[in-house]
């Protein structure tokens, strides 16, 4: 059950960090929105959340399998 957690916690790191980068530094997908910052912050979280998903997933799997051949290979 150790072995599993590490990768876990790895995906879902990567996925969140990943998911929040592409919210607010890649320009095609920014809002622009004269909000309060919480507005401003929930409502970038929402435009185009399937695309931002599909691609944090992605890049969080590698993530995650990079930990775990990294893992194997210090046995």
């Amino acid at each position: 059950m150790k072995k599993a957690t590490l990768p876990i916690i790895v995906f879902v790191t990567a996925f969140i960090i990943c998911y929040i980068c592409i919210c607010f530094l890649i320009p095609g997908f920014r809002i622009k929105l004269a909000a309060e910052p919480m507005e401003y912050f929930i409502e970038s979280l929402k435009h185009m959340a399937m695309i931002k998903s599909i691609i944090s997933i992605f890049i969080a799997i590698i993530a995650g399998v990079l930990t775990r051949i990294i893992g194997n290979r210090q046995k």
